[in-house]
């Protein structure tokens, strides 16, 4: 069983020649480790619950998804777009939608509340933010193993 932690992954990305940077209080992903972390969580927390935000200053908050499973989170590095997909595994969920940023600027990933969450915050090329939350409280067995 992975350890399902920020420091698990520091540690990951440290050991294959550095990932993370400390910006504003929290570690902000290296851009050359995107594409391979975001295809590790993906392994680690398919169909642990999601939570989408996006923050702009031209229309405000506003809540995309709220707590639906988590089919992937990617990095294309030749289009230069992050991609999260949700849904799809079952009859309550039976496709899979997809919110993209183009272009993001940074990426900052934490752990929030008592450990059972993390929180990557991807900041766009227009300044605007997208909150990704996963609660890895609830991944189911499969993913974990």
């Amino acid at each position: 069983m992975r350890q399902h932690g920020l420091d698990g992954y520091v540690a990951q990305c440290r050991g294959r020649g550095g990932g993370l940077e400390m910006t504003e209080q929290r570690p902000e992903l290296a851009r050359d480790r995107w594409h391979d972390f975001f295809d590790e969580m993906t392994r680690d927390y398919e169909g642990a619950e999601v939570t989408i935000e996006e923050l702009r200053a031209d229309f405000g908050d506003l809540l995309q998804v709220e707590r639906i499973p988590l089919a992937y989170l990617e990095y294309d590095p030749k289009g230069d777009q992050f991609s999260v997909g949700v849904g799809g595994r079952d009859a309550r969920y039976p496709v899979i939608l997809r919110h993209a940023v183009d272009h993001p600027r940074a990426i900052l990933a934490d752990i929030v509340g008592e450990g059972g969450r993390w929180a990557f915050d991807i900041v766009g090329a227009d300044g605007g933010e997208t909150i990704v939350t996963v609660y890895f409280e609830d991944v189911p067995e499969a993913a974990t193993a």
